[in-house]
């Protein structure tokens, strides 16, 4: 299985299928690793190559059904039509955008409203 990290540092969600924790996920779907390449994803093991196992010929599903992929675009609110791989990657442009919209607004992921370390400690007086 192959380790894929993210370029967004820290980064946790769902990206064509793939769970990722801290800016780190593994996968062995070949499409899925393709993806990742081509957008400049880090990625590094035994599926690497992002090639279906057992050379040509491969299903390269990665055992994720169009329907769930059609799924989950419909929950991103992106076109459902198409090949697995398009719809793939229309789902993992819309998971990265979301991302990216987190922490352009400084939101970091799941920190929901705790402050950071050492910051809100003070008690705030209303007027």
């Amino acid at each position: 299985m192959a380790k894929v990290q993210t370029p967004v540092k820290g980064y946790t969600g769902t990206i064509v299928g793939v769970h990722f924790v801290d800016g780190e996920g593994s996968t062995d779907d070949p499409q899925a690793l393709a993806y990742f390449a081509r957008q400049g994803y880090k990625v590094s093991g035994s599926a690497a190559t992002g090639k279906p196992a057992g050379g040509e010929g491969g299903t390269g599903d990665g055992g994720t059904s169009k329907a769930d992929l059609q799924a989950r675009a419909k929950e991103l609110g992106v076109s459902t039509s198409g090949t697995k791989g398009e719809i793939s990657e229309r789902i993992a442009e819309a998971e990265r955008a979301a991302a990216a919209d987190k922490t352009d607004k400084g939101d970091g992921g799941d920190q929901g409203d705790k402050p950071a370390d050492g910051e809100g400690s003070s008690v705030r007086t209303v007027e």
